[in-house]
């Protein structure tokens, strides 16, 4: 008497005579991607019956060993849902990602995102159709985007990352009827983490953004923003998360909330490094020589740009027999 069998295949198989790629250990999302992620929340229509998410593709790169993969654009695809049929179109799909590959060359189809973040019937049919096509032979990134909770209160966007491994099950076997596993495309997702990452450039113009959000004008002065004010800023901002942070280990001393692990790491790895006590006029004479040094520099690299400017002009002037004596 035959059983069922199950088979699990391990995630990126191309072929089994070929070593396969090692799935992603990492997923990183660029701060302009995770913008054109959010902006899809608002594509979403609750009056359109034929969709139930927003879904699109995901581009970025691979690391050489395949453990990192970084997610740098995204777009939309149009598509239809209807009983337990879908319709993907394609061409949209295949046209955009050729565009935008003309800009950037080095971009790679490594996955597709979808405003919806619960695991359906419909998801492993839209991750067959990405690895089957773009992704092939590499297994691509299922990106989750969750900005609402159970009540349907708006809420910090939520990130969830996985991978798939393909799974097999004899034709018509019992096993299949009972879990349906051809109707999920036969797949199995399995969760990896993720993290959203930035430039200092972007890090500062999104705290100018978060002030301006917090005044009623909606405005922002830039022009008296000189080095020791942003000095002085920054410290201030620092001084405030330390006393949140201390508040916090208060009443996790006291028993009044429990307390985190990834917290009380991330204090230990702090507190090994210990900055070295400056006296606070050391810091601003410091602090003055080097404005000083800037301006000197700046000065000096003016005045060797006016002296080959008017060299310049003054050859203009002269024949090659009057520059020769």
């Amino acid at each position: 008497m035959s059983s069922p069998i199950l088979h699990i295949v391990k995630p990126n198989v191309a072929t089994p005579s070929t070593s396969a790629p090692v799935g992603p250990v990492k997923v990183l999302i660029q701060a302009p991607a995770l913008m054109q992620l959010i902006d899809a929340v608002y594509m979403d229509n609750e009056e359109d019956l034929t969709k139930s998410r927003t879904i699109g593709t995901l581009l970025g790169t691979r690391s050489d060993d395949g453990s990192e993969l970084e997610v740098k654009e995204c777009y939309i695809v149009p598509h239809k849902e209807e009983a337990e049929e879908l319709t993907i179109e394609e061409s949209h799909h295949i046209s955009t990602y050729q565009l935008l590959k003309r800009v950037n060359p080095e971009l790679l189809i490594v996955g597709w995102f979808s405003t919806n973040p619960v695991l359906d019937s419909f998801t492993g049919l839209f991750q067959e159709f990405y690895s089957k096509g773009s992704c092939f032979p590499h297994q691509p990134i299922h990106l989750t985007l969750q900005t609402k909770d159970d009540n349907g209160d708006i809420i910090s966007p939520i990130l969830k990352t996985y991978i798939s491994s393909p799974v097999g099950v004899p034709a018509n076997s019992n096993l299949a009827n009972q879990i349906g596993i051809d109707k999920i495309g036969s797949f199995a997702f399995t969760p990896v983490p993720n993290e959203v990452i930035y430039s200092k450039t972007e890090l500062t113009t999104l705290k100018y953004l978060n002030k301006g959000v917090q005044t009623e004008s909606r405005a922002v002065d830039l022009l008296g923003q000189d080095e020791l004010k942003q000095i002085s800023g920054s410290v201030a901002n620092v001084a405030s998360l330390l006393d949140t942070l201390q508040a916090y280990v208060q009443k996790v001393i006291k028993g009044e909330i429990e307390g985190d692990s990834n917290v009380g790491k991330r204090l230990l790895e702090t507190l090994n490094t210990q900055p070295s006590s400056i006296d606070p006029d050391q810091l601003h004479t410091m602090l003055q020589n080097h404005a000083d040094d800037a301006s000197l520099v700046e000065y000096l690299a003016s005045c060797v740009k006016q002296q080959l400017d008017l060299s310049a002009k003054l050859t203009n002037f002269m024949t090659p027999e009057e520059s020769a004596k």
